[in-house]
């Protein structure tokens, strides 16, 4: 195939100045100090030439050039500019663009923030970027197309989402950044000097893990909100890909805190450091060499990189090795405190565990490779197995964010520990009985009111001067036996669940009420393990207990689910045409609105596209996901397209024209059809209509009737408009048959207090946010 000399040629320059800037920086470290503005000159260089590449795509995207294969294969002339956007990493060569580009940017961090790291931390970095401008001299983007196009295959609808236009960008900007606390690692081993290495990596690792969170949060999202399987996280490899390294992170950070406040950990954090680029590496390799191809519904398929993936795992692997292994003994020791009372102790707890949790992801994540090298039939671990093992893990979280506040970096052991342990005890029993009767019982008020007075009781005695000492975590498993015995509950693990994490969120309240307002800047830490605590309340309460509904819905019938009557009005056009809407009407309260949740075949797809609607309250979410229509032979009255004419009995029937009207300032809008209705010498002219009013949050629908006939009256409504063959389909009772055409198969799940879930995943990011504020302002001091 062909390429396209421009695009081809950028990246052909951009490999040779980067290899240029690499081997200027090594001479420079060697002692060449003149060859200093050769490699920032080649750098800069290089990330000009990068940067015109990815002008020069996004400018072959937007000017529709179908000629170039990668446009051709995931864009055509109908897609909005939003969508032009994220076609530009729709595939594997974009992405690789995508994330050398940011990459290059982030070269800067080492070459103005490095220090006594810099010149060893751009050689290797600059080998880092390497690999990828090898992999897209191997895969352009700018090869072109066989033949000339006229139109192009289009986007795939599952990527054409405002939310798809953020995800990936987020997820590469931390896989970029995973590469500059490596960097600046690797030359601290390099030069063996470690005096500043932790503030100099501190902050990136910090938005590392930052920008891995918020990757994983908008995806798990988006795929609430567009697959229609109601879900938004199914332990997928690929998800699994961006979750190991975000997990790696955290213990990280936890590891770093540990080493600028005691010395510790040195040799564990840069292991970690490297660990963290390496899974990305690894990730990369799983999720695009099409090893996971049967396993995965987002892999991609092998393109012919496989060995360069490889190569460079293997590569950062034994250069890793190599290095830390030479220099382990001249990296200095300073002992950990193993002191239960003391919070460097539970620090390295929740370390080990973030550390041995992502080890666990990883095995099971790559359990098909490990099982094709035993045997001839791969297989993969199902949502069962991480779901039975990720339990347990959580709950060792919940425990260890309980007690982490009332900790002190200290070793002595806190006077009255038995009063608040009793304290802290009556606060998870307030917490635990009110989230158990919140989502097993009808008593909804009572259990708000129990469990906000008994905390509201609890935290007024509980005093910001106690909040340094400790709860042992044996109060965890003292609640579970009581509120087991005193409800009944076979399976105490749910309760064990929702004990823990619910002391762990009262914990963290009340810890950052003494940082507030004056000390926001040392919160990031309670704010995210806040976050982390109702988050998991929610993932448990939405998935374990979640009720589901199926309805089956002929056209123009009603029915009941919750608070809700539903009615199924048919579809805006047919399930060939893309985007194709359904239409239900809702009642609740007295209230009509109408919902269009999507159904139709995509052939970029090969299959059904589902897209739900979602109801969403306080307490729950209705979600709305159509699982099929099924044909049942009727009809949908009387179908005219524009200058039909159609006879019935006595009466012909010619459908004229739309006609729309709207109300001044008022967001209604009328549709009518103008038709007219002949009957001898006598023609009458009917408007019947639908009168459409939108606010914020729905649109609602409501048929104008239109009333004909002399000896015998009949009604004339609007039973559909089929905008895109300008055609209405017209019911008149008594005269046209408009028995159900079809049926609609709805499932309908109720997912209790899963808002809990995206209040905490925000909080999370804003504590991580604040983290790395913290840490930017103490590396500038």
């Amino acid at each position: 195939m062909a390429d396209n000399v421009p695009g081809d040629l950028l990246i052909l320059l951009g490999f040779v100045f980067n290899a240029l800037a690499g081997v200027s920086f090594f001479l420079v470290a060697r002692g060449r100090t003149a060859l200093e503005h050769l490699a920032r000159s080649s750098y800069s260089f290089f990330t000009i030439f990068i940067t015109l590449a990815v002008a020069y795509l996004f400018f072959l995207f937007f000017t529709h050039n179908f000629d170039i294969k990668y446009v051709y294969e995931y864009s055509d002339s109908t897609l909005p500019f939003l969508y032009l956007l994220s076609a530009f990493w729709g595939g594997q060569e974009g992405t690789y663009l995508l994330w050398l580009f940011m990459s290059a940017l982030f070269g800067y961090i080492i070459l103005r923030r490095g220090g006594q790291y810099r010149l060893y931390g751009m050689v290797v970095y600059t080998s880092v970027n390497l690999f990828f401008l090898a992999i897209l001299l191997k895969l352009s983007p700018f090869a072109l197309m066989d033949f000339h196009p006229t139109e192009g295959a289009g986007l795939n609808p599952l990527l054409q989402d405002p939310w798809m236009v953020i995800h990936p960008p987020v997820i590469f900007v931390g896989y970029a950044m995973a590469a500059v606390p490596y960097a600046i690692a690797m030359a601290a081993l390099i030069i063996n000097d470690y005096s500043a290495w932790l503030k100099k990596v501190f902050p990136w690792a910090a938005v590392t893990a930052l920008m891995l969170a918020a990757g994983n949060i908008l995806g798990g999202y988006w795929a609430y909100k567009t697959l229609g399987w109601g879900g938004y996280w199914a332990w997928d490899p690929v998800e699994n890909s961006s979750f190991i390294p975000w997990f790696a992170s955290l213990a990280l950070i936890h590891g770093l805190v540990i080493e600028k406040r005691t010395g510790a950990l040195r040799r564990t954090n840069m292991l970690l450091t490297s660990f963290v680029f390496v899974l990305v590496v690894y990730g990369t390799f799983l999720t695009r060499s099409g090893v996971l191809a049967d396993f995965s519904v987002h892999s991609f398929v092998d393109l012919g990189i496989n060995q360069y993936l490889v190569g460079f795992l293997v590569f950062y692997l034994l250069f890793t090795l190599v290095l830390f292994l030479t220099r382990v003994t001249r990296t200095g020791h300073v002992p950990l405190k193993y002191n239960f009372y003391n919070r460097e102790f539970i620090l390295f707890a929740g370390m080990t565990l973030l550390f041995i949790f992502s080890v666990v992801v990883l095995f099971w994540t790559s359990l098909p490779i490990l099982s094709g090298l035993m045997s001839d039939t791969p297989r993969a671990a199902d949502l069962a197995t991480y779901n039975d093992f990720a339990l347990p893990f959580a709950i060792m979280f919940s425990l260890l964010l309980t007690v982490s506040p009332f900790l002190n970096y200290n070793n002595f052991v806190p006077r009255g520990w038995k009063k608040k342990l009793a304290v802290a005890a009556l606060l998870s029993a307030a917490v635990g009985f009110g989230v158990f009767f919140l989502l097993l019982k009808t008593t909804v008020l009572f259990a708000a009111v129990f469990t906000v007075v008994i905390t509201g009781l609890v935290m007024y005695f509980f005093k910001p001067d106690l909040l340094k000492s400790i709860a042992p975590s044996v109060i965890v498993f003292v609640i579970t036996i009581v509120v087991s015995a005193a409800l009944g509950v076979a399976d105490y693990t749910y309760l064990l669940f929702f004990g823990a994490a619910a002391m762990a969120v009262v914990a963290n309240l009340i810890s950052l009420s003494s940082f507030l307002p004056g000390r926001w800047k040392i919160m990031g830490g309670q704010l995210t393990h806040l976050g982390f605590g109702l988050m998991l309340i929610g993932v448990l309460a939405s998935s374990a207990f979640a009720v589901d509904r199926k309805l089956v819905l002929p056209r123009g019938e009603k029915d009941r689910v919750y608070d809700l009557a539903v009615s199924y009005l048919g579809m805006e056009s047919d399930i060939s045409v893309p985007k194709n809407k359904l239409r239900l009407a809702f009642e609740r309260g007295g209230e009509t609105f109408e919902v269009n949740p999507q159904l139709y075949f995509s052939e970029r797809l090969n299959g059904v596209f589902r897209k739900p609607y979602i109801d969403r309250s306080l307490l729950y979410d209705l979600y709305f996901s159509p699982e099929q229509v099924q044909p049942l032979g009727g009809g949908n009255g009387l179908v005219l397209a524009r200058g039909e004419t159609e006879t019935i009995g006595d009466y012909s029937f010619t459908f004229v024209d739309f006609e729309m009207g709207s109300h001044g300032t008022n967001p209604e809008m009328t549709v009518t059809a103008k038709i007219q209705v002949s009957r001898g010498d006598r023609v009458d002219t009917l408007r019947p209509g639908l009168q459409v009013t939108s606010d914020a949050d729905h649109q609602h629908t409501v048929p104008v009737p239109a009333v004909f006939g002399d000896e015998k009256q009949y009604t004339m409504t609007i039973t559909q408009i089929i905008a895109d063959q300008g055609a209405v389909g017209l019911a008149v009772p008594g005269l046209v048959d408009t028995g159900p055409a079809d049926r609609l198969i709805l499932d309908i799940t109720r997912k209790p207090i899963i808002n809990l879930v995206w209040i905490g995943t925000t909080l999370i990011l804003l504590g991580t946010l604040i983290v790395f504020v913290r840490r930017r302002s103490e590396m500038a001091a």
